[in-house]
């Protein structure tokens, strides 16, 4: 980087980006599109990747590039999930897995058919002094060439048609089902990122070897699902949730204890459970009612009861003050103006809800709308406890 563009992006870091997009149109001898990858790339990083945010030096690679990539926290906790001393991360990218990989396995290849994405993982890895082959060719080419066994491979496949959202590997490229037995020739091991959009149990069904299955949420939010695919695997797929927050929240099963469990239903009792959006994604609705003895509001409605409270569910937890029918009059009584509202197999959108009930958001109160054993719309009025 030259003097001028180090010092435009020193002096304009902290400004939005449209707003350094509108500066860079009168700099015609600057370089926007890197000046404004830097800039995006470096807001982005400081709770997404706090080591590259704060090592000097880093390069950021483009918006797309930044927006796929993992996160810390989720690069961190893969290196708890795989074992082993070799490692081939076949779509580097942007370097972020391969980086924390390295940190855990003895030896890790870079595998990056982009040459732009290759030079800045390249130029970045040296920043950080960490040592990782470097391949700047295809994932197809570097394994039929490949004479090494590997522990484990990984593969984060990028899906091929950006307006759409992608629900199958098939629409991901490479296409993990097609290049299978190449990677198999060359590990025992293949860990596949997906975006939360893919149905898990279709996902499950094209792979068919998945000896577990990760399913992870940061803060309440699904940030990815992850697949250990085993050349040999032979008992059931574990799934596994974790959600990443101060604590870590973990919960396991197998679709097949899912099949087999029974749910208890009960109306609201005391304290109202709401799984975490991990457990959510992988359909544990009746295992987890199992797990913690706890009851279901109504078949469909995925919220729990009980009137003893359970501090380690892997979920959010309510005190249930009122309950009360979906309409105005019924609300008006606890003079309510302000409510966190949410809904569970409810027949009006929460813009609708707050229109009808003439609800602002915010405040202490947390108002969810959903329906009861007998199928009826009712309203819970409630306080957050944990």
């Amino acid at each position: 980087m030259n003097k001028e563009t180090i010092a435009f992006i020193k002096d304009n870091k902290h400004k939005n980006v449209n707003d350094i997009a509108l500066l860079l149109s009168k700099k015609e001898n600057l370089d926007a599109n890197f000046i404004i990858n830097q800039i995006n790339g470096w807001q982005k990083a400081k709770n997404k990747l706090p080591t590259f945010y704060n090592t000097p030096e880093i390069i950021f690679p483009s918006v797309k590039s930044m927006e796929q990539c993992s996160s810390e926290k989720t690069a961190l906790l893969k290196n708890k999930l795989i074992n082993g001393t070799s490692l081939v991360d076949l779509t580097g990218g942007f370097g972020i897995d391969s980086y924390f990989f390295a940190k855990h396995f003895k030896s890790v290849s870079y595998i990056e058919p982009n040459e732009g994405l290759f030079k800045v993982a390249q130029q970045n890895f040296k920043v950080l002094s960490v040592d990782i082959n470097l391949h700047n060719t295809t994932s197809e080419t570097f394994l039929k060439s490949n004479k090494t066994h590997f522990d484990v491979a990984y593969i984060d496949p990028d899906r091929r048609d950006e307006s759409k959202r992608v629900f199958n590997l098939a629409d991901c490229s490479p296409n993990v089902n097609e290049i299978l037995p190449l990677i198999f020739k060359n590990t025992d091991k293949l860990l596949i990122k997906t975006s939360p959009f893919l149905d898990i149990k279709q996902t499950l069904d094209e792979l068919k070897t998945v000896s577990k299955c990760f399913v992870i949420a940061i803060k309440n939010d699904c940030k990815e699902v992850l697949y250990l695919v085993e050349k040999n695997k032979t008992k059931p797929t574990e799934i596994i949730t974790y959600n990443l927050d101060q604590t870590e929240e973990v919960f396991q099963f197998t679709y097949e204890q899912e099949q087999a469990a029974s749910s208890t239903f009960s109306h609201p009792k005391k304290y109202l459970y709401e799984p975490n959006a991990a457990i959510m994604k992988a359909g544990a609705f009746k295992t987890i009612s199992k797990h913690f003895s706890i009851d279901k509001l109504a078949q469909h409605t995925h919220l729990y009861t009980s009137n003893e409270l359970i501090k380690d569910f892997p979920g959010r937890i309510f005190n249930v003050k009122h309950i009360t029918d979906y309409n105005k009059k019924s609300l008006h009584q606890f003079d309510i103006k302000n409510a966190n509202i949410s809904t569970r197999n409810f027949i009006d959108s929460v813009a609708t809800i707050k229109k009808k009930l003439s609800l602002n958001d915010g405040g202490d109160i947390y108002l969810f709308a959903t329906s009861s054993i007998e199928n009826k719309t009712i309203l819970l009025i409630t306080e957050k406890i944990i």
